[in-house]
């Protein structure tokens, strides 16, 4: 008790800022103590060994003892902390009853790390601090989601067409630009132009469909970057493009509009092929315009011409800072797509969907209306490359409204922070295409019946690093193509949680991206999986062995006869030697674990993949023996990325591994030498 006087009595006078950043320092001790004398206990009682042992009913598995520290339990305290930091400088008045919330936590917290530091410690110590840090994780939250109602909106908030969506340092996350109006404003002199006279004849020129694509760019600020994939998806939804092959059809038409001037790609050194797009201000003001004369686009309509949140003739909905809550016409729900251009906080969006939009906290859904159903877009997350734009929803009766979105064939959620679980009202959503789930922080599980999204293609969930598990229902989506952020969980979660062997039964999958939490699958049990995923042309895989612990399992009541109904089987079986797949394209490695390269993955024996990058690799040393000639390898695109054991030259990378190497990228490799990269890192043999 002495102790925790005497750092109550240091902190007297300190600021919340002050204190965030100690508990920030304190945290990373905690853990450390913990996992220290967890693995003390367990090498003294075998309790690691009884726990994994331990048979567990599929319908009703058992709460097990926890012996281990919870590793994601101190992270999400350490990003509430960290988000908490940020919000601090704009909430003076808050800071009041903060104070004493955080001197507590803090007091809390040191007397924690001094009585595990103790010899009078006990060999078990998680049960009696969990309860505490879960107190704490609960209370902080909670003083994080009602930061932004005590705030408000700040004038500039108010003023801003765009906001800051420029890539920067995040103290300057929330400035707001000054709007400079374009050539569109001024219609007389815009249609005198001679750009607007070209443009105009080569939209003519279009067929209806690339009219449409052109005419989207309208929605963006002049000059700004946008990634291809965003376009694929809201294309999809809108049904300009094929879902089968909407990858290469958005190439074509892109490269069509780069022809033709109207559209100029990104060139980045690291990147071997331009992935984003812009569009120069003149182009964008002619595309305003005729956006504007068609009917399909009109948020150029309030004063001055500034961006405003407005509904076209067509039903398009184009979200915009400071004026989500502008009138979207006598029927509001009547609309087509929802995009979010520059919009952070989406409640007042819910007065949309509400019967008594005065009164959307008391929230009834406005059901009756056949609005509902005519919604194919539900771009609600962001769409820039930059993070600066931090998305929030506060009003979680939003999310009880997409049972209602009977028809929408895109859903995104990217970016939005304060997301923590999908209601399960999303399942309802049986013509859903894409589900876009990227860098949704707080998101921690999905619904366990994903399986009723029956017309899933591409399930995005990049990013996301709180999710703990993936629903094993997951193997039942047949269109599944693309996969990114499948999470391979510990042991604790097997009844309930998909596994890599499950994949099998998508016999669609192209693309697959999987996070490893477990100790459990070395790069040579991947060999096992890869073989059985027949259509899969590109692989990621990301090793996290350090997020090794013990956590609550889910329960699941229709676990046990689920798994009588899949058409799998539950136990592997020893496949034939292994041949590399000829159908794998790209593979991507990283925080690869091993110090050699598996035979599989060596040079010799990638005679058809074309991309490979390998990073994170602490301790990798080598690609195998060398070869006395020049190996078949296909790979033509090699990035070598934190690597600082590699030990290679230029000579035998290039001419006895590679040899059919066009493109290299060679960051933090300090031991491969000789190499002609750039500054950069970068080499590139049409440079050479």
């Amino acid at each position: 008790m002495a102790s925790k006087n005497n750092w109550q009595a240091d902190q007297a006078g300190n600021t919340p800022e002050d204190n965030v950043d100690k508990i920030l320092e304190t945290l990373p001790e905690l853990n450390k103590l913990l996992s220290d004398i967890s693995g003390k206990s367990e090498e003294q009682q075998g309790i690691t060994n009884q726990i994994s042992t331990v048979a567990r009913s599929l319908s009703a598995p058992s709460v097990l003892t926890h012996n281990s520290s919870d590793g994601k339990l101190i992270m999400r305290l350490q990003y509430h902390f960290r988000l908490l930091k940020l919000k601090l400088g704009k909430l003076e008045q808050f800071r009041t009853n903060l104070e004493a919330e955080l001197d507590k936590h803090l007091a809390t917290l040191q007397a924690l790390v001094t009585d595990l530091d103790s010899s009078r410690v006990s060999s078990q110590p998680w049960h009696w601090i969990k309860r505490d840090l879960q107190g704490i994780e609960k209370k902080i939250s909670d003083l994080l989601y009602q930061l932004p109602l005590l705030s408000g909106k700040s004038e500039n908030q108010k003023a801003t067409a765009y906001g800051d969506q420029d890539e920067g340092d995040e103290v300057h996350q929330e400035k707001a630009y000054t709007y400079l109006p374009g050539l569109h404003t001024n219609v007389e002199v815009l249609i005198r132009c001679e750009t607007f006279r070209q443009v105009k004849q080569k939209f003519i020129d279009l067929d209806i469909e690339r009219k449409m694509c052109l005419l989207s760019f309208a929605v963006f600020p002049e000059n700004r970057e946008v990634h291809r994939t965003v376009l694929m998806y809201w294309w999809i939804g809108e049904g300009i493009l094929p879902v089968q092959g909407a990858e290469e059809a958005v190439r074509d038409i892109l490269n069509e509009f780069t022809e033709k001037a109207l559209v100029e790609p990104v060139e980045e050194r690291r990147k071997v092929a331009p992935s984003s797009y812009k569009m120069n201000p003149f182009v964008h003001s002619s595309v305003i315009h005729l956006a504007k004369k068609v009917g399909i686009f009109d948020i150029y309509s309030g004063k001055y011409n500034k961006p405003i949140t407005s509904k076209s003739e067509m039903g398009k909905v184009c979200i915009v800072e400071g004026s989500a809550e502008a009138a979207l016409g006598e029927n509001p729900l009547k609309i087509e797509t929802v995009f979010n251009v520059s919009e952070r906080d989406l409640d007042s969006t819910v007065k949309w969907f509400s019967k008594n939009p005065r009164a959307y906290r008391r929230f009834t859904i406005n059901s009756s209306e056949a609005g509902f159903k005519s919604l194919n877009v539900f771009y609600l997350g962001r769409w820039e490359r930059s993070k600066k734009r931090h998305i929030q929803v506060q009003n979680h009766e939003l999310m009880k409204c997409l049972k209602h979105l009977t028809k929408v064939k895109v859903l995104s959620f990217q970016g939005i922070s304060t997301i923590r679980s999908l209601d399960r009202s999303v399942c309802k959503l049986q013509h859903l295409i894409v589900l876009d789930l990227r860098e949704c922080y707080e998101l921690t599980k999905l619904p366990e019946k994903i399986d009723s999204l029956q017309n899933l293609v591409y399930l995005d969930m990049t990013g996301s690093y709180m999710l703990e598990y993936i629903p094993l229902r997951l193997a039942l989506l047949k269109k599944l193509e693309v996969l990114k952020g499948f999470v391979v969980c510990d042991s604790l979660y097997e009844s309930v949680a998909c596994k890599l062997i499950y994949l099998k039964n998508l016999p669609k999958l192209r693309k697959l991206s999987i996070e490893i939490n477990s100790d459990d699958l070395s790069v040579q049990d991947l060999t096992r999986y890869l073989v059985e995923l027949k259509a899969l042309t590109s692989l990621k895989v990301t090793w996290r062995r350090e997020l090794d612990f013990v956590r609550d399992p889910p329960t699941g009541g229709a676990v046990k006869e689920f798994l009588r109904t899949m058409t799998m089987t539950p136990k592997f079986r020893a496949p034939a030697p292994f041949v590399f797949p000829s159908q794998l394209k790209k593979l991507n490695l990283q925080r690869f674990p091993d110090r050699v390269l598996p035979s599989w993955l060596q040079p010799k024996k990638l005679l058809h993949l074309k991309k490979l990058h390998i990073g994170g690799g602490r301790i990798l040393k080598g690609f195998g023996d060398l070869p006395e000639e020049a190996t078949e390898c296909a790979v033509e695109v090699l990035r070598l990325t934190s690597l600082p054991q590699l030990r290679v030259g230029w000579i035998e990378l290039k001419q006895l591994y590679f040899p059919n190497l066009t493109f290299l990228e060679n960051y933090e490799c300090p031991r491969v030498t000789l190499t002609p990269c750039d500054g950069s890192g970068i080499w590139k043999s049409d440079q050479d």
